[in-house]
């Protein structure tokens, strides 16, 4: 079980019955800004994750819906790609409020303060602990907001600033964190998780490359400097090497998580390298190696795929020298005799070989084999 961090966009979705915000995303913001209602100003916000977005210049307040455009690309020239437009709501700095919602052994903790807004750390004398009955805000509110944490599994929620008049509430900027256990339970899936930091060039350039094609590709950087790159086909396989680095005692040696699926094209796993190597090549580890493991696919071509690969790897021979980089590879599947002997010779012709195993090799093997090079 783990605590994952939900968008903006889909908690206040969750959480207000009638939510009019809209997700924009780079890759469909025309389809995505004709979504807008009718409303003649918007704020304009990052929608990765990130914390004190006022402080550091990623909210745009009142913007002309004609403007819109121009308020997200801004944003995306700093490397975000993820945003969401909701329409402005005029308001005092007196009426923030602040609230937060806890599961926790003894029951639902709820804070409040009535001193709310981007100054909350610098009023932390003023929140206060209340249970679900005495918190002093609309009963009806406090019901929802604890049905939806039951029914979508999450586990905590942060509202700041709430505005309250009368017996209406509205959520100004809204945190969730959700059980990742539940997820096949709720109303939210992958695609709503973010990541609490900036994408590397290589991160947004996989989750690009995910948004258009029909094959599955993921890339999170674990360690910057970590001397073990994964190069990995399908999810069980991510895992599984994970594990077994974590079981040695040596998780921080992986640099990164992910894997390709689901038929990838040879030029697109050729991208898909670049961009693994484009990484791993900024680690400052003395010893590099790369791991391109797999279980036994059913239908991606290993042929094909490891096609794409060498090609990647060709471009940059001098540069996994300079690095002292050797390769590991276990892979099955339709056409796995050609593809590793295609990624043998390969390795072996210029100087990059650390093993290459086929489907009769268990596969947890060639991250022991990784781990023995960078270590030694």
């Amino acid at each position: 079980m783990a605590r994952v961090k939900l968008s903006e966009f889909r908690a206040k979705s969750l959480l207000v019955p009638e939510y009019d915000g809209v997700s924009l995303k780079l890759d469909s913001l025309k389809e995505d800004l004709a979504k807008l209602g009718s409303k003649t100003h918007y704020v304009i916000k990052v929608d990765q994750g990130i914390k004190k977005r006022g402080k550091q210049g990623l909210i745009r307040l009142d913007v002309p819906k004609a403007k819109a455009e121009q308020a997200v690309k801004e944003l995306a020239e700093r490397g975000f790609y993820r945003f969401i437009a909701e329409p402005m709501l005029t308001h005092k700095d007196d009426e923030e409020c602040y609230v937060s919602f806890e599961r926790a052994r003894a029951g639902m903790v709820i804070h409040f303060s009535e001193k709310g807004g981007v100054d909350i750390e610098d009023n932390q004398a003023t929140v206060r602990h209340y249970d679900v009955a005495s918190v002093p805000l609309p009963q009806k509110f406090v019901e929802r907001v604890v049905e939806v944490m039951d029914r979508e599994h999450l586990s905590f929620v942060e509202i700041n600033p709430l505005i309250v008049r009368d017996d209406e509430c509205a959520l100004l900027d809204a945190a969730v964190l959700a059980d990742s256990a539940g997820q096949y339970q709720a109303n939210w899936n992958e695609d709503d998780v973010v990541e609490a930091a900036m994408p590397t060039g290589s991160e947004a350039a996989v989750a690009e490359m995910n948004d258009n094609s029909p094959a599955a590709f993921s890339f999170r950087v674990l360690n910057p400097n970590g001397s073990i790159w994964l190069l990995l086909s399908g999810g069980g396989a991510s895992i599984t090497i994970a594990d077994e680095a974590a079981n040695k005692g040596r998780a921080d040696a992986i640099g990164n998580y992910g894997e390709y699926s689901g038929g990838p094209t040879e030029e697109e796993t050729y991208l898909y390298t670049k961009e693994l190597l484009r990484q791993a090549f900024i680690s400052k580890a003395p010893k590099k190696a790369i791991v391109i493991a797999g279980g036994v696919a059913n239908f991606t071509d290993v042929r094909k795929t490891f096609g794409g690969v060498v090609r990647a790897l060709k471009e940059q021979v001098n540069e996994l020298s300079m690095h002292h980089m050797k390769v590991f590879v276990r892979r099955g599947g339709p056409n796995e005799v050609e593809g590793l002997a295609l990624m043998k010779d390969f390795l072996e012709t210029n100087g990059l070989l650390g093993s290459v195993h086929g489907s009769d090799v268990v596969l947890t093997d060639v991250i022991n084999e990784a781990l023995e090079y960078v270590d030694a």
